[in-house]
């Protein structure tokens, strides 16, 4: 008799064959076949908790018996066909072959209506059904009262099952209402563990599993009828699979949620609780989402272990359950909604770091102090930084990417050519001969960490090999005319490339323990304190490294590997939320760091090191002089080094160390999808996503937030790169725009090779990153090199999970050369690749078309006229721009220009270090004047005045007129802001409005004299606001325009012309001279009166 009733859905749970090979076969197995010959009912002894009825285990099947359960116990297919379509068997592996025409039996998963593992319960007894437990509106309950869910909690006014007319579900645009109304069900069991508690078992007892073992998995959707039974209808068929057959259809893993094992407070027992430790509390926590009002969708599932004890004889425990929705937040941090919600708010995310840069930009461009502040340029700065660091991180990643695929096809290559055939890879490379050289036979057990090991090995492979061509070219053996054979140069770059190369490694070490710290259980709990200790940690590492290289560009691939790693472990947060989080967070550091703390980062050690020095030097002080010493030195030392800080404002070094820093951040962030994917593709190998508890379907959302906010953070920095011009007075865009330029004008392919580019002006330690110009070569090399830190610290990582012997390993010599052999090959035919298709050729190359003529010797006559007419014409313009007629010129007609931009060419520190040759060029320069004035002279007899030496006196008196005229120009330089605010708006003599100037009745020296007067101690050390003061006390002026200036001179020059005096005028030359004069001081005076009248008249 057959009647239609309605579909029943159940939450289905999934047991697989390989969960008990880490964990013991459950005691309540389902029954099968025969068993069921009265009926498929699950047969319980229900009874409840306060029911005095002595507790009954059921017989313990033999453990041999049990794991037969996944093997056919009919000795053949048909007849097992049979007997299921007798009993209307569900848990059984048979499928139907439509090539043959026959049937397999390949049992190796079930799905169940009940929980596995919880059996002889009073209730339920052996067979725990999901529905039942989370269904019961008499005995499912709300949290007990707590500081989490308080007395005034708004879910007690709503029954913990509501009625269906007022469950309210929460969608991806719910973020107002944000709690769902669905059921909530919390109820306690009282159980018997079955096993024997004092006898042991080869592979670990559920309740002796491990944290993050899966005991199971739940359906995260409900499976209806036809799906549960692997049947087409309600009848038995002949493609009837069971439940295996649904779940061989179901392709993504996030369908399965998996059971994973708590046991942490197994580590507050005292002793070893690792065997014979036993929970008496359990508890299934089942999360999920109230999709619509008639469905729910698992989202995550705990099984928690507590209270612990080592009691063998008592075999009671607690079991509890928590049924129970998610809020808006927790189901984002879930990723129970759909992509593009997440889209959406990785975009708000990035929008609001655009906004907070805008808004910091435009505060600065109404509170700069700037007279003609710098435009906003965006597409100008976009078109500067973003194309090079992203064409240089795409030419890096194509090499690094086909040596990667290498290395995986080497050691997982099975997985595309035998993965039907050898789904475990034993017929493998490497895996027929032995694992280990003290192995007697391979132990298939042993493979998958072997394997892992040899990933391992194989990334520290492409590490070092990385590390040795890159450090070749961020340190090349250029051959510097004038050498001729010496071999210092070699020397030193050799020493530079070890030096590099030792670095790295060392910081890859330290990297290995910065990951494996993050793979503490603890460590996402402490996820802010870590953030801001490693923020801090990289600014001491950053000046080691600086200290260590003393050059900027090897630095800073190895400062970019530190910042890689830092962002790779903010994902062991404890959730998606604390990990956008730590990117806000981050972001507000990037913005202190690059603004503040790294600009002002050296101001403020030399003020540390001024600090500790002048306590060194009071406490000498207070010595006796025969301890202390000479304390003039340190006081010369502190005096020096606040001139040589005075000095080095305003120049290029903090621009280039800014940028570098920029550099190195927009490189991280480009390449950190890149090394996802990588952790994505080896997660069985690096073990980083399971020990961070990512799973594999949530990692993709993680990914994407990196690609997302891609855009969204090189905006960002363009406002911020437009607010150290403001906030620094820096010329960025200036100087990218000239490094783009001496990039597109270079003389050699590569950039780095050429001898003639280094600007000596600017620091030894920024010189060779500035020759390269940040260009796409520079992040090239960059990428080259973080990749090759990056994979040492993952191979290194590898190994150690695996617990890896490399030189135990047979096949580690073939792995090494193997690697080895495919990092040269594609080295060399990408070389000449890029040489083909012209990549970085050099522009205007052929106007040294008589170079290459006569380096490749005697050409032939069509290639000489070839060179000739594409490249003559333009190599004679070339020639007369580099002629002295053409330099004559320009200086003749830009002498103006020339003059008002040497204020910003001659700065202190190029003038500091280029000392001999401007000196040497002064010395010409007066040398000509001193020549033309010689000329004026027609006396062929005039004396001849010579340089008269300097004595002890001559030189303090010079000393004590250079500290009196440096202390003049100080005191002057502290008041031109007062004085220029003291100008009025017309003129005082004829009232005038245009060009207005500003005189003062008393000069600074004046000033000066009486500011010693009245406070004497400020003869030697000047107190600027106590000057200040002084000056507004006591300084008057007077406004006065060009035309009465003019006027003033002018009468003033006429007076001198009026005032006719002879010589021989005795009572007029009386007045003149005071002392008789020798011979040499009126010859001088006399022809110099003589020619000065003449030149009046």
């Amino acid at each position: 008799e057959e009647r239609t009733v309605e579909m029943p859905w159940i939450f289905g749970i999934r047991y697989d064959e390989s969960y008990s090979h880490s964990t013991s076969l459950p005691m309540n197995l389902p029954p099968r076949w025969k068993t069921f010959e009265r009926g498929r009912v699950l047969i319980g002894m229900n009874t409840t908790h306060q029911n005095t009825a002595p507790t009954i285990k059921d017989k313990n099947e033999d453990t041999e018996e049990r794991k037969d359960f996944w093997s056919n116990p009919y000795q053949s297919e048909v007849i097992a066909k049979e007997q299921t379509d007798l009993y209307f068997e569900t848990f059984h592996g048979l499928s139907f072959d439509q090539s043959t025409g026959s049937y397999d039996f390949d049992l190796n998963s079930l799905i169940l209506p009940y929980l596995p593992f919880f059996s002889n319960c009073r209730e339920f007894d052996s067979y725990i059904l999901l529905w039942a437990l989370v269904e019961s509106s008499t005995e499912c309950k709300l949290p007990r009262v707590s500081s989490q869910y308080p007395d005034t909690w708004w879910r007690r006014d709503v029954q913990p099952l509501p009625h269906q007319d007022d469950v309210e579900a929460i969608g991806p645009s719910d973020f107002i209402s944000f709690y769902p109304v669905a059921d909530w069900c919390e109820r306690k069991l009282h159980c018997s563990f079955e096993e024997s508690l004092t006898s042991t078992d080869v592979t670990p007892r559920w309740f002796e599993a491990d944290s993050g073992s899966t005991l199971f998995s739940i359906l995260r959707d409900p499976i209806d009828f036809y799906q549960y039974t692997g049947r087409d209808s309600a009848t038995v068929g002949a493609n009837d699979g069971g439940g295996q057959r649904f779940l061989d259809t179901v392709t993504t893993l996030e369908t399965f949620i998996p059971a994973k094992v708590s046991r942490s407070p197994a580590f507050n027992v005292v002793g070893d609780c690792a065997a014979s430790c036993f929970p008496r509390r359990v508890t299934v926590d089942i999360s999920y989402y109230q999709v619509d009002v008639h469905s729910k969708r698992v989202v995550q599932v705990n099984v928690i272990y507590d209270k612990f004890d080592k009691d063998s004889t008592n075999d009671e425990y607690e079991l509890q359950f928590k049924f129970y929705p998610l809020n808006y937040q927790e189901l984002v941090t879930k990723f129970a909604f759909t992509r593009g919600l997440f889209l959406m708010l990785f975009s708000y995310i990035g929008v609001g770091t655009v906004i907070v840069a805008m808004i910091y930009w435009a505060i600065l461009r109404l509170t700069t102090s700037l007279e003609n502040p710098p435009q906003l340029k965006i597409l100008g700065y976009l078109w500067l930084t973003f194309p090079p660091a992203l064409g240089g991180l795409l030419l890096g990643l194509i090499p690094i990417s086909l040596v990667t695929a290498a290395s995986f096809y080497l050691v997982n290559g099975y997985t595309f050519d035998t993965s039907e055939s050898d789904p475990d890879g034993r017929r493998w490379l490497f895996a027929t001969t032995k694992l280990q050289y003290s192995d007697v036979a391979i132990d298939p057990d042993l493979l998958h960490l072997t394997r892992q090991g040899r990933t391992g090995l194989a990334f520290l492979t492409m590490a070092i090999a990385s590390l040795y061509f890159t450090t070749k070219l961020l340190v090349p053996k250029k051959k510097l005319s004038g050498d001729h054979g010496d071999a210092k140069p070699i020397t030193t770059s050799t020493w530079k490339r070890s030096n590099l190369l030792v670095s790295s490694i060392l910081m890859g070490l330290f990297l290995v323990g910065i990951v494996e710290w993050s793979f503490w259980e603890s460590f996402g709990t402490y996820i802010w304190e870590a953030i801001i200790l490693m923020k801090f940690l990289g600014i001491l590492i950053g000046q080691v490294m600086d200290n260590q290289l003393e050059e900027a560009l090897l630095s800073a691939p190895v400062m970019t590997a530190f910042g890689l790693v830092q962002a790779v472990v903010t994902m062991s947060a404890n959730d998606f939320m604390d990990f956008l989080l730590s990117y806000i967070v981050g972001f507000g550091f990037l913005i202190l760091e690059r603004m503040y703390i790294g600009p002002l980062l050296s101001n403020i050690l030399n003020w540390s090191y001024n600090v500790f020095s002048a306590m060194i030097h009071s406490v000498r002080k207070l010595l006796p002089p025969i301890i202390s010493g000479d304390q003039n030195d340190s006081t010369s030392n502190i005096e020096d080094s606040e001139t040589v800080h005075e000095e080095n404002e305003e120049t290029l070094e903090p621009l280039l160390g800014s940028y570098t820093s920029y550099s190195c951040d927009v490189l991280s962030l480009l390449y950190f999808p890149f090394i996802m994917v990588v952790i994505m593709i080896f997660r069985e190998e690096a073990e980083m996503m399971k020990l961070y508890n990512i799973k594999e379907s949530d990692m993709e959302y993680y990914l994407l937030f990196a690609l997302v906010i891609i855009p969204f953070q090189i905006a960002a920095d363009i406002f911020m790169q437009n607010s150290l011009e403001l906030l620094h007075g820096w010329k960025t865009f200036e100087y990218l725009e000239y490094c783009r330029a001496r990039f597109l004008q270079r003389e050699m392919w590569w950039k780095g090779l050429e001898t003639n580019t280094l600007d000596e002006c600017i620091e030894n330690s920024l010189r060779s990153v500035d020759q390269l110009c940040f260009s796409s070569q520079y992040y090239m090399l960059s990428t080259l090199h973080v990749n090759a830190i990056v994979y040492l610290v993952l191979g290194i990582v590898m190994m150690a999970r695996a617990k890896y012997n490399a030189f135990g390993d047979p096949a580690m010599s073939s792995i090494i050369m193997i690697i080895l052999l495919c990092t040269i090959v594609v080295k060399l035919v990408l070389t000449r690749i890029a040489m083909i298709v012209g990549l970085w050729s050099i522009r205007h190359e052929k106007r040294r078309w008589h170079d290459k003529i006569h380096a490749d010797g005697e050409p032939q006559l069509d290639q000489w006229s070839h060179e000739q007419s594409t490249g003559h014409d333009e190599y004679k313009l070339e020639g007369r721009m580099t002629s002295d007629a053409f330099r004559y010129k320009f200086l003749r007609y830009n002498r103006s220009w020339i003059i008002e931009q040497l204020p910003n060419m001659l700065t202190p520190r190029m003038t500091q270090r280029s000392r001999p040759y401007i000196m040497n060029q002064l010395a010409r320069i007066l040398g000509s004047i001193d020549a033309d004035v010689s000329s004026d002279s027609e006396a062929d007899d005039a004396p001849d005045f010579d340089v008269p030496a300097m004595n002890a006196s001559t030189r303090a008196m010079i000393r004590m007129w250079y500290g009196e005229a440096g202390r003049l120009l100080r005191l002057s330089g502290l008041v031109e802001p007062i004085i220029q605010q003291s100008r009025d708006d017309v003129c005082q003599f004829c009232l005038g409005r245009g060009s207005l100037r500003v005189e003062t009745c008393f000069s600074v020296e004046e000033m000066n004299r009486q500011f010693i007067v009245e406070y004497p101690e400020c003869k030697d050390d000047i107190d600027q606001v106590q000057w200040k003061m002084f000056w507004q006390r006591t300084q008057k002026y007077s406004t006065i325009c060009m035309e009465c200036l003019q006027k003033r001179a002018k009468e003033k020059y006429e007076g001198i012309i009026d005032d006719d005096r002879s010589s021989d005028d005795a009572d007029s030359l009386g007045d003149l001279v005071t002392s008789e004069l020798d011979s040499v001081k009126s010859t001088i005076l006399s022809t110099w009166y003589s020619q000065a009248r003449a030149s009046l008249n």
